[in-house]
Parts: C-alpha cells; structure tokens; sequence
C-alpha cells in the first residue's frame, strides 16, 4: 500500500480519530499534582493494547507515575522506539481560560479556522494519541513497516523517574532498535515546519535560605524586627544575584569552560536559517516584543541554541496574598533551571553553582535537587534526520533544520545510553503551552497523522537505500 492510500485511510477516519484524542485529553494528567494521571495511563495502556501489542506499567517507586510500555512485533526486519508522553502542566489560574480546560472544546479561531482548546493538546498528549491512531491505520492496512517499542511516560514535566529506570533495565533489548522516534506538532503560526537534531540539558533545582541557618527567624516575626534580624529573603535574593551578570548572562565561575563550539555542520545550518529567520514571528509566538541581546540573526540563533542560560521559574517567601501582611518569613526559595548545552555535564554544573555560592560566603544556602536532563544530538547525516527531513518534503514543506532545540526533552536516553539516534518529526501547529488557551489547529492535528505514516515509510526507504550502497 502506498503512502498516499494511508492517508486517505485517515482521512476516511478521521471523524474516529478526532474524537479517541478528544477522550484522551479530557481525562487530566497533571504530573505536578498526580490529578488523574493513573485513568489517563490506563486510557493510553487501553490504546497500546488495542494495537495488539505486548503492554504494561511500570512504575520507579510509590511516588511515581506510570510508564506505558509496549511491544508490537510485525516479523518487520526493522524496530523502532516511539517515545510520548501523557502527562501535562498544572491549569494554572482557571479565570484566564475562555474554555474548560479539560472540555476538549473546538471553536473557531482566526486564522487558524477550528481548533481545539484543552491543557496539553499542544504539548504534548494530543501527539501521542495522533501517533497511537496513525499505528492503527497501518495496521489496519497491514502496513506498519517495523516492529515498534512503546515508551510513553506521565512525568516528562515534573523530569522521569520511570522512564529511565525502565530504559536502564531493558538496555539489551531496546538497545537492538534502529531508531528512536519523538512526535509533536512541529509547524509555527505561519505553517512553517520545523526540525531539531538535539535538545538542551535542563538542571533544576531549589535554592533554600534559611533563617535559622544564621540566627535569624525560625519563625514569621513582624517586619519591625528586619531592623535588627537579617532576612532569609534578601539573603538568598543577593545569592541570586550573583549568578548572572547585568545583562542576564550566566556568571557563576566556570560555567562557560565545557561550553563547546558549534561545528562547522552547525555553523552551516544556523546560516541557513538566518536567511529565513523572521525575529517578529518567533517574538510573537513567545508573547515577547523584543530581544535581550543585540547581533545578527546568526548571532541570535547561535546564541539561542549553543548558549546556556540561568532562569529563576518561581520564587517563594513570606506572604503573597492581595493586601498587606507586614512579615519577616522564616525562609525563602527560588526554584531555578540551568539550560546546558555541548559538553556540560549535570553534576559538573551543580557544583560550579554551589562553589560559586561559597566563594562568595553563601555556605548557608542549601540544594534541592530534581531528575535531570543531559543535552542530546544526532547528526543530521543519520537515516533517522534524513526520514524527517524528507518526510516534510514529501508533505510540500521546506523545513527549518535546527541543529538543537533550546528546550529539553528526555532525549539523551535514546542516543546517549541505549546508543539509537532518534528523530522528531510533525506536522500540525498549536501554541500556548504551559499557559492558558492551549491549542491546537483541527487540520492540523489530521495532517499530523499523516506524517507519522510518511516518516516510518521514509526512514525504512532511506536505510534500505544506505544499505544497498554499502
């Protein structure tokens, strides 16, 4: 069957498919909260199942959320790895929502026409559904063209626990894979399309001051007493500030040292790139109005893919309710992210933070620590690059090759532990994750299904191509 005739399949099925995805993102999954995450793992264990595969649940410890697994064998010469996640970021404040946030609600909406608003369509569940359903139709058609490992994990937000330990476990055997396979919803507003060949690192952690620590408020006292007994708050405030520089560059000591170059195949790609790089498209799909940094469009996204950055995501002490409370907090806490790059290592940039604290007389500030993300990349050389490459092509898109994404994804387990280059490919927009109104175009959402089919045929296509000029 050709490639064309599966797409008409899910044409055909659309209506189906739209509503199975509809069912999948109105369960919550909130790995932050563990809100409905073990019904939504087994919705999605219902759906591996459905596809006759070999199907589980693991899970790391009490504390963790599941990880679906499955095995499906087709007698194919070649396996793949699907990697997905279920999982989705906390609603935030539901009075910004125009919609339910769990309704699956599809509206209309210039200019994209209908689309569907539901926290985690775009980011990422709705992906995974449109995957599951896209391996459905080959079956149907007796048309998957390689034996497939399931790997959809309900803790990608909140950093894998299970994922790993299950990785790590099974090495022998999903290491004997060809490929590792990601799905997202890959154009922008504009319908470009998009490809990336690696992800940053992400290092999270807490930064904890307290009070007691330096014989301060073990307690809240009444802020008349700041005149005489130091704050936790300021104390771990001026911590941070010594972190990055005026500019909001990192400036902990020694954090640049591992910081690699871009490679000439990267340089090459990033002056691609530029030529079509349009800065008030990426602004407005980041809510942004302009850069903090000046240069080039190079210099830009040079600096946007190859550079660390030191982020502080929230920061906790003492009263934050409307009105006025007069207090001085017994503790304060900022929770932070280092986005790492070539070749900087997890515990290498832990300790240059808490060494660069000390140096400077911050020995009484304390380290949470969280599951992190090492940097991922694959050469764009390798079968797997080239199928999503061409499977853009093949949809009637010039993609936009990224040599890295700068967010973070649990990619390094892929081509780092069990040594397969991965992929990540997709058709479809949506936007707002992580925020309010997330969306994702209806059309798009089909068009996605379509392309799952076309890289698994591309990707078996092109080895068989590299395998006959051996």
């Amino acid at each position: 069957m050709e490639i064309r005739e599966l797409h008409r399949e899910i044409e055909k099925d659309w209506p189906k498919h739209l509503e199975a995805t509809r069912r999948l993102l109105r369960i919550p999954s909130v790995s932050m909260t563990g809100e409905g995450i073990q019904q939504s793992a087994d919705l999605v264990e219902d759906m591996v199942a459905d596809l006759g595969a070999k199907h589980g649940q693991f899970r790391a410890g009490k504390q963790s959320h599941p990880l679906v697994h499955g095995y499906l064998d087709v007698g194919a010469e070649k396996t793949a790895l699907i990697y997905g996640m279920y999982d989705v970021q906390p609603v935030g404040d539901p009075g910004l929502w125009d919609y339910p946030p769990f309704g699956a609600t599809i509206v209309n909406r210039k200019p994209f026409g209908k689309v569907l608003i539901n926290r985690g369509v775009a980011n990422s569940k709705a992906a995974l559904a449109g995957n599951l359903l896209a391996v459905k139709t080959m079956l149907k058609n007796d048309a998957l063209p390689m034996n497939l490992h399931f790997l959809l994990e309900g803790e990608e937000e909140i950093g894998g626990y299970s994922l790993p330990k299950w990785v790590n476990k099974n090495k022998a055997k999903l290491s004997k894979a060809d490929a590792a396979f990601t799905f997202d919803y890959g154009e922008d507003s504009s319908g470009t399309a998009q490809i990336a060949l690696g992800a940053k690192g992400c290092v999270y952690f807490d930064l904890i001051a307290e009070g007691a620590a330096r014989g301060g408020p073990t307690a809240e006292l009444h802020s008349s007493y700041a005149v005489v007994v130091e704050s936790p708050v300021w104390r771990l405030v001026h911590a941070l500030s010594t972190m990055v520089d005026e500019n909001q560059e990192p400036a902990v000591d020694g954090i640049w040292d591992k910081v690699q170059n871009p490679s000439k195949e990267d340089f090459a790609l990033i002056k691609e790139l530029a030529k079509r790089f349009d800065p008030s498209t990426y602004l407005k799909e980041m809510n942004a109005s302009k850069f903090k940094c000046e240069g080039s469009k190079e210099e830009i996204i040079r600096k946007y893919v190859f550079e660390p950055s030191i982020n502080i995501d929230g920061l906790v002490a003492g009263y934050q309710e409307d009105g006025t409370k007069t207090v001085l907090p017994p503790r304060a806490m900022a929770k932070v992210d280092i986005r790492t790059v070539p070749n900087m290592t997890i515990e290498d940039t832990k300790k240059k933070v808490m060494d660069h604290l000390r140096r400077r007389g911050f020995t009484d500030i304390e380290m949470r620590h969280y599951v992190d993300y090492p940097w991922s990349k694959v050469p764009i050389q390798e079968p797997v690059s080239q199928a999503c490459i061409e499977t853009l092509r093949f949809h009637g898109k010039d993609p936009e090759i990224w040599p890295m994404m700068a967010g973070s994804a649990p990619m390094y387990l892929f081509d780092q532990v069990l040594k397969v280059p991965w992929g990540s490919v997709g058709l479809g927009h949506g936007g707002n994750a992580h925020s309010a109104n997330e969306y994702a175009v209806v059309d798009g959402m089909k068009e996605f299904e379509k392309s799952v089919v076309t890289v698994f045929w591309k990707f078996i296509e092109i080895s068989n191509r590299k395998e006959r000029r051996r």
